[in-house]
């Protein structure tokens, strides 16, 4: 009797041991503001953007474009897919407290991790290695621990924001006595490398912001990107080439192909060449076709449309070289999400992976237009 007694006994302490560590493990989880310090990430300054005259800080168009474009393309232009924050912190643990524009967070294709979330990255052995994320689970407004467990020491940290959905206010949150400051400006001369272009350049349907094609070329090249991808709404208006050209880039990637009929493409690509051309006379230019659809191996009717888009993409670019545009570059598009259907969520909208086989496709032609730049 003595022995099942100190049994129960014995079982008993053990749950409450198990119970108490629970608790611990809850407490250092769930820890919030009260022992953190925030920083407004508007105070280390924000990459990613092309006008500093914006409505709103996280937009991507200046305030002048809404008499310039498409009511679609202005709406698209407060997310903030392609902004990141880079920092350098001691900090043991780093959190993120973050409030988005719109109450819809994921969609029926597309995580809350990549519509709505940060992804966090730092530099480890001289490349950019992943860290963390965090996706807002039912509120606009979300606090989350990011990653925790690290040595005290500096590192370059790189925080990318929500891929399609705004931003209103963001902060990042340290330990009591973690330093945090912005890191320093780019070399001289590294000016950034601007993507325009659908949802493909967006980040759709990607499951993180840094796993949007921009954002992974952008960490191999250790270059500032730029990325104007407008969901559904890359129709090359003179707008919006008015737009492009305001800039000045290392080079221009131009991939609007997906959202364009074969007679737009025909129609509104030289226009905007032509735009983009008179202000940068010898910046190199990307010209990418229509990405193969998914599923085309199978069934080939899938490559009528967007096969003669390419067709006539390609005799712009042709004509442009004979003419003398020695700085035109071009990519085809029927391998950059490889031969076996896997790289996409719907035929179109790459997933991780096929965002991984553009960025592959696309690395080794950036490059020569980038050594071209200088």
């Amino acid at each position: 009797m003595n022995e099942l007694r100190l049994v129960v006994r014995w079982c008993l302490l053990l749950l409450a041991g198990l119970v108490a560590d629970e608790r611990v493990v809850r407490a250092q989880t769930n820890s919030g503001a009260s022992d953190l310090h925030w920083v407004d990430a508007q105070t280390l300054g924000v990459e990613g953007k092309g006008w500093a005259e914006t409505r709103d800080f996280y937009d991507r168009l200046p305030a002048s474009a809404e008499s310039l474009v498409p009511e679609p393309v202005w709406s698209l232009g407060h997310d903030s897919t392609g902004m990141a924050v880079r920092f350098r912190t001691d900090a043991t643990a780093i959190s993120a407290r973050w409030t988005v524009r719109r109450e819809r967070l994921a969609m029926t294709h597309m995580p809350a991790s990549g519509v709505s979330g940060v992804d966090l990255y730092v530099r480890h052995r001289g490349n950019w290695q992943w860290l963390g994320a965090a996706r807002p689970d039912t509120a606009k407004t979300t606090e989350k621990r990011l990653t925790t467990g690290m040595v005290s020491e500096m590192r370059e940290c790189l925080l990318y924001l929500p891929l399609y959905n705004g931003v209103e206010k963001l902060e990042i949150g340290l330990p009591e006595g973690a330093q945090c400051n912005p890191l320093p400006v780019r070399p001289a001369g590294r000016r950034p490398v601007v993507f325009y272009g659908t949802s493909i350049v967006q980040g759709g349907c990607a499951s993180r912001p840094g796993m949007a094609y921009p954002a992974i070329l952008g960490r191999r090249l250790d270059w500032p990107t730029i990325n104007l991808g407008f969901s559904g709404s890359a129709h090359c208006e003179p707008g919006v080439g008015q737009l492009l050209a305001e800039l000045d880039p290392a080079v221009y990637v131009l991939d609007p192909l997906p959202n364009m009929t074969p007679e737009m493409v025909a129609q509104r690509l030289p226009p905007l060449l032509t735009q983009i051309r008179a202000a940068h006379p010898r910046t190199p230019i990307v010209l990418v076709e229509n990405v193969e659809a998914g599923d085309a191996p199978v069934v080939p009717s899938r490559r009528a449309s967007y096969a003669v888009a390419n067709a006539n993409l390609h005799q712009i670019f042709t004509e442009r070289v004979r003419a003398g545009d020695r700085k035109l570059y071009y990519l085809r598009g029927e391998k950059l999400l490889g031969e076996d259907g896997q790289g996409t969520v719907d035929r179109i909208h790459p997933s991780d992976l096929g965002f991984m086989r553009l960025a592959d496709g696309m690395e080794p032609v950036l490059r020569r237009a980038l050594r071209a730049a200088r």
